[in-house]
């Protein structure tokens, strides 16, 4: 578990939140220098307990319609690990699931126009076409799998929607007046996003950005735009996700490497490294049994994995140019290639004091940016919105 979340910790530079105004005037480059040297006040535990219990007496969704690839397949029992366990990629927005105790559905593709817009996704593939097919496959795949029609769900039921992309038509949304419709873009920076970025889709309340930026400026978020990960998780989900698959309790050891970083080095590599495959049952034991990870690979990425990485409970390492999201990253902790992460990590072994404060203070960062932010974000809108 991280330190509790009362203070700024160590090493950091405090700079509360409320100096990210101060961010539209400055330089970009301090801008650069404050996402990995600076931190905002971190989010109590109390508090967090309050959005919980706010949360507690309503009822929440998590959607995705059929034509998205990247998430976690229908579970008729409504059981978040075996809905997790069911997914293709990184592990999402499982608190929402596990914190928030969200039913899951996943909805056929509608008529309506607003329903289509992840063609804007593939549309500049090599070949649209095929890649359309490959959609259109997946999707008749899902259909003995529990798969729903948006019309027959009763959403007025519920006080929150949170949609991956945009699965549920306006014509239905606008309908549901009690209800927060909030929504992802599942591909970050692409054609939903942008279109996002200035009003949200019609009938729909919030834009959750995937964002999980120390300081909030350049881009600033307006009204309806929320800095909230898609890895919207949290330190307990990834332990009661351990332990619901047995994957807990194991001496940590050694560095998980992502694929691409192993790839791009191709210099024999310590015994302690390890890259990062198999499917989410493995990619959970490997993920909550080593003490390190590490990605530094040229290719820029968003940093979701990174983020995984820390809530899992390691201690990541990597090249900060290369991170969308950098946020997560410790001074101490930037390795351009595997043989400058191998030295920082023989290094700690020797230093576990040092090695110590700096996991707590990646761990309890990660956990401000990754969930406790955006749900205290969230649930201040959702006061606002019920009270209205």
């Amino acid at each position: 578990m991280p330190v509790p979340l009362t203070s700024t910790p160590a090493p950091l530079l405090a700079l509360g939140q409320r100096w990210e105004k101060l961010g539209l005037i400055l330089p970009r480059s301090l801008l650069n220098w404050a996402e990995i040297h600076a931190a905002p006040n971190l989010i109590s535990d109390a508090e967090i307990n309050q959005c919980l219990a706010f949360w507690r007496s309503r009822k929440v969704a998590l959607v995705r319609q059929t034509a998205y690839r990247g998430a976690y397949l229908p579970d008729p029992s409504q059981n978040w690990v075996n809905i997790v366990l069911s997914a293709r990629a990184h592990l999402g927005p499982m608190s929402f699931l596990a914190e928030l105790q969200a039913d899951y559905f996943v909805v056929r593709q509608a008529p309506d126009p607003e329903t289509h817009l992840w063609r804007e996704n593939i549309a500049h593939d090599i070949d649209p076409q095929a890649s359309l097919r490959e959609v259109q496959a997946w999707q008749a795949e899902q259909e003995s799998k529990g798969v729903v029609d948006c019309e027959k769900v009763r959403w007025s039921d519920y006080d929150l929607v949170i949609c991956m992309d945009i699965p549920i038509p306006t014509r239905i949304v606008s309908k549901t007046t009690k209800t927060i419709w909030a929504y992802y873009s599942v591909e970050a920076g692409g054609f939903l996003h942008k279109k996002s970025i200035s009003k949200p889709m019609a009938g729909y309340h919030l834009y959750l950005n995937h964002c999980f930026r120390r300081y909030r400026t350049r881009p600033f978020n307006r009204r309806h735009m929320l800095e909230f990960p898609f890895t919207f998780q949290s330190v307990k989900t990834w332990e009661s996700l351990a332990n619901s698959t047995l994957s807990s309790g194991r001496p940590r050891h050694g560095a998980l490497v992502d694929r691409a970083s192993w790839k791009s080095s191709p210099a024999e590599k310590p015994s302690f490294m390890t890259p990062l495959s198999g499917k989410t049952p493995t990619y959970i034991q490997l993920m909550t049994s080593h003490q390190f990870a590490i990605r530094t690979a040229p290719e820029i990425r968003w940093g979701n994995w990174a983020v995984e990485s820390i809530q899992a409970g390691c201690l990541f390492l990597g090249r900060a140019e290369s991170l969308a999201m950098p946020g997560i990253l410790l001074p101490e902790l930037i390795a351009a290639d595997l043989a400058t992460a191998q030295r920082t990590i023989e290094s700690l072994l020797k230093n576990p004091l040092r090695m110590k404060v700096l996991a707590q203070t990646q761990a309890a960062l990660t956990e401000h940016l990754a969930f406790r932010r955006p749900l205290v974000d969230l649930t201040n809108r959702a006061k606002a919105f019920f009270k209205a």
